[in-house]
């Protein structure tokens, strides 16, 4: 048995190391920096230089993208439709018994997405926001325009299972006109809000409060560290079992 206590305790080693590095690790930065970064007055960001900045207004933009799916005005989207199907084929197994198995498939048949830049306004002014490279928040755009299919005018209108009995799902994403936005990023040398450059850090443009957000990076924190913390616990007690330790102690 002592193998497998050995290979058991590897593989809680390594999901200890890749809980912290995708899960500990990234909520642990997302609310250092939530915290740490002060918000600013648009108008004084072209004062900043390079600086990590939060900025917090209405998203606004001249000339708005249009959804593909609800047809809404937004500053970015993310679409996606998806077909459904089902197959049953008879299975038999060693001894000559025969089942019916029931598969599941999904095929994507549209998909698109769109980032424009926009405005951040607050009540002292405006800045640009460039989101290329930003994690992005976004609202349901079916439900925000009340509909469960898209709207005749949009390229994704028509669609038709390809699939016997197969049916289509709808899902869309959006960043309104006019949402209120919060923006965590850096400021470049044209004065607007970016990807933070030569640094590793969160770039955030969120439609929910900053309060939210911390909030919810505070428990990313706190679970992480708990299946960090279990997982390693694992990790000991099996390595020792694999090496004989915890047997001799017994004995």
């Amino acid at each position: 048995m002592m193998p497998g206590y050995l290979v058991a305790a590897a593989v809680a080693g390594l999901l200890t190391i890749l809980t912290y590095a995708l899960g500990y690790r990234r909520s642990a930065r997302r609310y250092d920096i939530i915290v740490e970064v002060p918000t600013v007055q648009a108008r004084d960001v072209p004062g900043l230089g390079a600086a990590m900045v939060e900025v917090k207004g209405r998203a606004l933009v001249d000339e708005p993208l249009t959804s593909d799916l609800a047809r809404l005005p937004c500053v970015a989207f993310d679409c996606q439709v998806t077909e459904h199907w089902t197959t049953t084929r008879t299975k038999r197994d060693s001894k000559g018994h025969t089942r019916i198995v029931t598969e599941h498939h999904s095929e994507t048949r549209y998909a698109n997405s769109g980032r424009i830049s926009f405005q951040v306004e607050d009540d002292s002014g405006r800045v640009t926001v460039q989101p290329d490279g930003a994690s992005v928040d976004m609202l349901d755009g079916l439900a925000l325009a009340d509909i469960r299919k898209p709207l005749p005018d949009s390229p994704a209108y028509g669609l038709c299972p390809h699939h016997l009995c197969g049916h289509l799902s709808y899902h869309e994403q959006i960043f309104p006109v006019g949402q209120q936005a919060y923006v965590l990023g850096q400021v470049s040398i044209d004065h607007d809000i970016v990807r933070p450059e030569a640094v590793s850090r969160p770039f955030i443009i969120s439609h929910h409060d900053e309060a939210v957000l911390v909030h919810r990076a505070r428990w990313g924190k706190r679970v992480y560290g708990a299946m960090m913390f279990l997982l390693f616990a694992a990790a000991f007690v099996l390595l020792g079992l694999g090496l004989g330790i915890i047997r001799e102690w017994w004995d």
